[in-house]
């Protein structure tokens, strides 16, 4: 036997150890507990399982092949063994004051005390954590047991009653049974929901006239439909609604305790009542205690503070003064421009008190990236308010970097990387950041044009920008009014230069773009100007053959290489109502982008003379339309699943003397965010062929139009120091040429388009850790438009993964979800 399999049987003789461990130690114990098992329902109709389990605080032990072993609440136990709890507590403990010893000696230093601080916060973080949730072996390979205990299933019977009646089952009941299996008892709820209970009418009773006038003019927007089936949470939303309506018209004392409901649940129709009850609402909307006549707030001043570091005493800094625009501005260590913060502080003096004003101003502050936190308060005299915005400072320096591994399909092995980031923030004191992004990185790759060699390919890359706040345009009125969208102008020059052994290739760009959101869900993105200027110094001649060859088959990639002259203007529209964090949710994204290349050369047609003066008269240009839409539609099917469908569509139009696109804004179909049964950009144009190279490399089959679909069901697999995630999924879709002198195969028909939309089927597993979702798609075609026919049949188990054969299983490779 060699070392590995000793290794590999050695570990599956450790893992079964551990399970047994964990399987075996408390139930020998004398109480006797069993462990916690899968939690079921029988019975609901209208609540679905994941809103009920949802409920369910308890989750069961993750268990070795769905069998009774349980490793990791073995290896837990095994940790247990040597953990001391009150020697962890002494290590806060002198921690804590090592931190208070050596503050003492610095305390006169502010920067040696922010060095100080930010030191033991994470020792004192880890320490701690140490305390609440062991040591390595229990807080991060182990599980601690969770076991059944009854009292803990009869609350949660009660909860889910509870909200059943809250979603209108007033007659409800709940009971569980329980199922004993192996040392472990399995709980089935048993769900009655009977008939439902409908609103009927919905009656609002307000004393005050102004406040009653409100709520008559946005009725059309009220929580509580007649007709609807009675919902707990659509009152709450209700209450909210009211409050916030309220408040923003100026009404700052009134809150949501103001509304009560009164629900009148004697009403009998004998029509109805075998399939619904009906119900009766009176909202009552009470004026706060203090005011029997309420008059809206105003504002009676406005001050912004800007604190010392976190932890710092404000007597080790003098404090400067200012005010803008009748606001107060404090700076303490950090000075930031009246005038810029004027433009992102949205409450001012003399106006009405408005709720949205006041958390508009709260996030404008919090996205300029210059703030650790921006709370506010307010102190009232009268109808009168103060209002008080306090925020402590982002370090103006930070550098990071971070090393890895390029993996890129088709190329022979992974290559290191590394990146270094240096951002400056608040250059000029006016909220702006200047970031500088340099890139490094070695890959093995093997020659396009060379036999049975693997070569190093090197690149680097060197990124600047700088970020303001605002829009920099002439117009005042326009950059005035576009203050409150978070507004910004970046201006980039970057610099890439990239060596294989058939070329060596060079890339100057320099970018100014603009970008604002109107809500929260929206972002439009203008990039007015986008320059760049592409060279390749030296080319091989064997590779110039092989460009030369593929022209001739209707591939442009040849003009990538020639010394050329990028130029476009940008517009992006973008809205996504999709949460950042949290569990999926049913939402949506649209994005659609319009790009002309070569407008300036259009409006100022003397330029291109000039240009070719400084750069050479070889220089390429390139004038194109080119638009894109992405929709994509996320429904949740339950507490850790889901269907997505995705359309994703595009096509570019080339004029002007050389006809033809830059390479980069071709489009490309197959991958691992496209169509996953086809390598990336292999796919089309049209039915023509793969396209293969003298030693048996696919080269990549650019298109102008591209239209695909995808469908992708996710659900949850187990839990292995993460979430380990399955997805199932169809992906359907082609490129095809809309030029008139390329081959038959390649052009976009109406009588060809149906037979030429390729389909691939296959499924997923995607490992995630919160902060990186590593992703795993395995892919096989169904229908190849190249051979017109169905190909499933055509896998071989034995050759899975011969792309050799007609079919094989694709494997893609990605980093996040692929839409």
């Amino acid at each position: 036997m060699n070392i590995s399999c000793r290794v590999t049987y050695f570990g599956y003789l450790f893992l079964f150890f551990l399970g047994v461990t964990g399987c075996a130690r408390k139930t020998s114990t004398s109480t006797g507990q069993y462990f916690l098992g899968t939690s079921t329902f029988k019975g609901n109709k209208v609540i679905s399982d994941s809103d009920l389990d949802a409920l369910i605080p308890q989750r069961p032990n993750s268990r070795f092949l769905s069998l009774p072993i349980f490793p990791k609440v073995g290896i837990y136990q095994f940790g247990e063994l040597f953990y001391k709890k009150e020697e962890k507590q002494r290590k806060v403990i002198e921690v804590t004051q090592n931190y208070q010893k050596e503050s003492r000696l610095h305390e006169n230093n502010i920067r040696q005390l922010e060095k100080i601080q930010r030191r033991y916060a994470k020792k004192l973080a880890r320490a701690q954590k140490r305390v609440d949730e062991g040591n390595f072996w229990m807080r991060v390979l182990g599980e601690a047991p969770v076991y059944y205990i009854q009292s803990e299933v009869v609350k949660n019977a009660e909860k889910m009653q509870k909200y059943l009646y809250n979603n209108g089952f007033f007659q409800n009941t709940v009971t569980y049974k329980n199922d004993t299996t192996f040392k472990r008892i399995q709980v089935k709820y048993l769900i009655n929901e009977n008939r439902p209970t409908i609103l009927d009418n919905i009656n609002y009773q307000v004393r005050n006239q102004m406040i009653d006038s409100l709520l008559k003019s946005s009725s059309k927007d009220a929580m509580l439909i007649s007709k609807k089936r009675y919902d707990g949470d659509a009152f709450e939303e209700e209450r909210v609604r009211i409050e916030t309506l309220l408040r923003n018209q100026g009404y700052f004392g009134f809150s949501r305790q103001n509304v009560t409901f009164l629900i009148n649940d004697t009403i009998t129709k004998p029509k109805t009542d075998s399939l619904f009850r009906t119900v009766d609402v009176n909202v009552k909307v009470s004026l706060p205690a203090k005011e029997k006549n309420p008059v809206p707030y105003s504002i009676e001043s406005v001050r912004f503070e800007v604190l010392p570091p976190a932890g710092l005493p404000d007597s080790l800094f003098r404090k400067d003064t200012v005010y803008s625009q009748g606001i107060q501005y404090i700076f303490a260590d950090k000075k930031f421009a009246p005038r810029i913060l004027d433009t992102k502080i949205v409450v001012r003096p003399g106006q009405l008190y408005s709720q949205k004003n006041e958390r508009d101003t709260q996030r404008q502050l919090s996205l300029t990236d210059q703030f650790r936190f921006v709370n506010y308060s307010f102190d009232s005299t009268g109808h009168n308010l103060k209002v008080h915005y306090q925020a402590i400072p982002l370090e103006k320096y930070q550098v990071s970097a971070d090393v890895g591994l390029n993996v890129i399909q088709l190329q022979g092995a992974p290559g290191p990387f590394a990146n270094l980031s240096y951002k400056i923030r608040n250059v000029f004191h006016g909220l702006e950041n200047f970031e500088a992004n340099l890139r490094a990185g070695i890959e093995l790759v093997p020659g396009f044009v060379e036999n049975g060699g693997i070569y190093k390919s090197q690149e680097i890359g060197l990124n600047t920008s700088l970020t303001f706040p605002r829009l920099l345009i002439p117009f005042r009125s326009f950059r005035n009014t576009s203050a409150k969208y978070n507004p910004r102008t970046q201006i980039g020059l970057g610099y890439n230069y990239v060596e294989r052994p058939e070329y060596t290739r060079t890339n100057v760009k320099v970018a100014m773009s603009y970008s604002w959101q109107p809500t929260v869900k929206t972002l439009w993105t203008l990039s007015f100007i986008d320059l760049n200027i592409l060279n390749t110094t030296k080319i091989q001649p064997a590779f110039q053959n092989l460009l030369n060859e593929l022209f001739e088959q209707g591939n442009n990639l040849k003009y990538s290489f020639n010394k050329s002259f990028v130029s476009d203007v940008n517009l992006t529209f973008v809205h996504n109502t999709n949460s950042i964090i949290g569990p999926q949710k049913n939402a949506h994204y649209f994005r659609a982008s319009m790009e002309s290349g070569g407008t300036s050369l259009n409006v100022l047609p003397g330029q291109e003379k000039w240009i070719r003066n400084v750069f050479g008269d070889t220089l390429q240009f390139y004038k194109y339309l080119r638009a894109t839409i992405d929709y994509r539609r996320y429904w949740p099917t339950g507490r850790r699943s889901s269907f997505i469908a995705r359309v994703n569509t595009g096509a570019i139009y080339s004029y002007g003397n050389s006809k033809v696109p830059p390479y980069e804004k071709y489009f490309f179909a197959g991958g691992s965010n496209s169509l996953r049964a086809w390598l990336p950009r292999r796919l089309g144009p049209g039915s023509a062929a793969p396209r293969i190279t003298s030693n048996n490399l696919s080269i990549e089959a650019p298109g102008d139009f591209l239209l695909e679909g995808n469908l992708e069901w996710r659900g949850h697999l187990a839990k292995f120091f993460g979430d380990i995630n399955y997805a199932l999924f169809i992906d359907a879709g082609n490129v095809w040429s809309l030029n008139k002198s390329a081959p038959e195969a390649q052009k976009l028909k109406a009588d060809t388009f149906v037979k030429e939309i390729a389909v691939g089927t296959g499924f997923g597993i995607r490992y995630d850790l919160s902060f990186f979702i590593l992703r795993f798609d395995f892919g096989t075609k169904v229908y190849d438009p190249y051979t017109s026919k169905f190909v499933l049949d055509k896998l071989e188990f034995s050759k899975l993964f011969n792309r050799r054969q007609e079919n094989f299983l694709n494997v893609n490779l990605g980093v996040g979800y692929p839409f």
